[in-house]
């Protein structure tokens, strides 16, 4: 025994390497603590939940809404990211504009969600402009909708769209500043509880090693690879949260029809994305981002359109129907006509297009909990997950959640509690309840 190698203990560990694993390494980096994290792709995203160049940022909601909360709080963690990352150095190279760009965002709702929007115009503190029928439309907008619609539009700094590729990219320059490491291509293969330490082993994606972890503390967020990842020590998440396949649909503009028109056109077209349609399918869309001659790529999803998923590991490569691609131009013809954009399908070139995955809950708010094993809450280990589409607009705030149960500190503010309650083990206790009383 003696002549053993001693196993090397981890403080921390964090499993997963994209929007909210990264977040809650960054703030466990900042508290001062020891941090490993492990992503199973390498330090470019290629496939993902946070694969991509944009994501809505919104921050409107009810009172006391913890989405807004969420939003707002993680703009201000950013902005502490962003002050580290140029902290010592000459010049300010990183700004909050290489991640967010601010537009106002359009919602659409139906007639029939009016208290639904009553609710949250009631006492509404963000900037907006509403307009609760088509005439209203037409003269503050200059829409053209049904009689049957309303229009909001939020005007908020930092309401618009945000780059998860350039965010995760700075999260991971301040962890790594932080004196912490990251290891890339490592997929873990085993995870489990011995003797009250988590043994992690991980094979390597491009050498095929397989190494053996050893930590005191765990954060799993590992999107919808999470309830396998878990399955050993909280087997009842692969049942609380299922992955969903989400279409995501890429269109251009033809370039010609777009050159040609005015500027106040081409404008109109820039400040009118991104757009949430509320209605039961929940249309959104926004632009990616612009080719090398300055045409903007449109992206197009559909919140609810949500279809099985029969291997999680190919779904990616599952190109789209004609269907999706279809419904996609659709919408996006339809709401370019709204703003006096006239189109044909023609004028609408497919770009290109994806297969997401969402990790849902059953009520659609995310978890960030200890988990609960051997029947007693588990201080050591804490998941994230289940974000369905909401995590990237919040992921330093899910970050600094997860660090602060991790680290068991605890906050005054009644909105942060509220949040950890919504979020937190409460929640997971009665969902574990509710699952038992069906079974």
């Amino acid at each position: 025994m003696a002549c053993q190698k001693p196993k090397q203990l981890e403080n921390i560990v964090v499993i997963g390497g994209g929007l909210i694993g990264s977040s809650t390494a960054w703030e466990l980096s900042k508290y001062g603590e020891e941090v490993l994290m492990i992503e199973q792709q390498d330090s470019v995203y290629t496939f993902g939940s946070s694969f991509g160049e944009a994501r809505i940022s919104r921050s409107l909601g009810p009172k006391n809404d913890i989405f807004s909360y969420i939003q707002q709080t993680s703009v201000r963690e950013t902005k502490g990211l962003i002050n580290y990352l140029n902290k010592d150095i000459k010049l300010q190279k990183h700004q909050m504009e290489d991640i967010y760009t601010t537009s106002p965002v359009t919602y659409i709702y139906e007639k029939t969600q009016l208290n639904e929007v009553e609710k949250l115009l009631d006492g509404q503190t963000d900037k907006y402009e509403y307009a609760p029928n088509s005439k209203k439309a037409f003269e503050i907008f200059g829409m053209r909708i049904p009689d049957s619609t309303m229009v909001i539009r939020e005007y908020k700094e930092y309401s618009g769209t945000l780059n998860p590729e350039v965010l995760i990219s700075k999260l991971h320059q301040g962890i790594l500043k932080k004196g912490n490491r990251i290891r890339y291509n490592e997929k873990v293969a085993v995870l489990k509880k011995v003797n009250g330490i988590y043994e992690i082993e991980i094979t390597n994606s491009k050498t095929g090693k397989t190494e053996k972890l050893f930590s005191k503390k765990v954060v799993a967020a590992a999107g919808p690879f999470n309830g396998s990842l878990v399955s050993d020590i909280a087997p009842y998440f692969e049942t609380l949260i299922v992955p969903k396949r989400l279409f995501l649909a890429f269109f251009k503009v033809n370039r010609h029809l777009y050159e040609s028109l005015t500027q106040e056109q081409q404008n109109r077209f820039r400040e009118f994305y991104p757009i949430a349609y509320m209605d039961s399918e929940i249309f959104y869309s926004m632009i990616e981002k612009y080719d090398d001659k300055g045409m903007p790529i449109i992206k197009v999803g559909g919140h609810f359109l949500r279809t099985d998923i029969n291997d999680l590991n190919s779904v990616w490569q599952k190109e789209l129907s004609m269907q999706e691609i279809e419904w996609s131009k659709g919408n996006t013809i339809k709401y370019l006509e709204s703003l006096n954009l006239t189109m044909t399908e023609e004028d609408l070139e497919f770009y290109s297009g994806y297969s997401c995955v969402y990790s849902m809950t059953k009520t659609e708010t995310p978890y960030v909990t200890n988990i609960i094993h051997d029947s007693a809450i588990d201080p050591n280990f804490v998941l994230a997950g289940g974000m369905s589409g909401i995590g990237a607009k919040g992921s330093l705030t899910y970050g600094l959640i997860a660090a602060n149960l991790l680290l068991n500190k605890k906050e005054t503010s009644a909105i942060y509690n509220k949040t950890v309650k919504a979020l937190g083990s409460d929640r997971l206790l009665k969902d574990l309840s509710d699952l038992n009383s069906i079974e």
